[in-house]
């Protein structure tokens, strides 16, 4: 990569598991046609790139699975998803809240989620599956 980084978020984030939650920090960055995530917590640092924002979010998210964690921030859970638009032309910092009923809501994937929606934060696996679900009812 030869241009400089540019942030494009930096903010706390609580990484959410079964026994509770703990702090850490979120910093996305932008550098030539490359999007960087990265999670630092308790002297850890989880960071992966990709074409676009939330795919490089959910490749952190994978690395923080294997330790039972979830960051609660838009881009985590199960009824958020990005349309192809969106991360074509926004990078995919933006996304789609999918609601039972009507309309999708337009969210920022790194917006952080009140402590009691967290139970709408999901597994890379099981966010795909419930969007999936959706397409096949029309929604897409």
């Amino acid at each position: 990569m030869s241009g400089e980084m540019e942030v494009l978020h930096d903010s706390e984030v609580a990484l959410v598991s079964e026994g509770g939650s703990a702090p850490g920090r979120l910093v996305a960055e932008f550098s030539d046609t490359e999007y960087t995530v990265r999670i630092s917590y308790s002297g850890k640092v989880v960071e992966a790139t990709a074409w676009n924002l939330f795919e490089a979010l959910a490749d952190v998210r994978r690395e923080l699975e294997r330790e039972g964690l979830k960051p609660a921030v838009e881009g985590a859970c199960r009824d958020v998803y990005p349309s192809r638009m969106a991360l074509e032309m926004g990078g995919g910092r933006k996304a789609y809240r999918w609601p039972l009923a009507d309309r999708p809501v337009t969210v920022g994937i790194f917006d952080a989620v009140p402590d009691d929606e967290c139970g709408r934060l999901a597994y890379v696996g099981e966010q795909r599956d419930f969007v999936r679900r959706l397409g096949s009812k029309g929604h897409e």
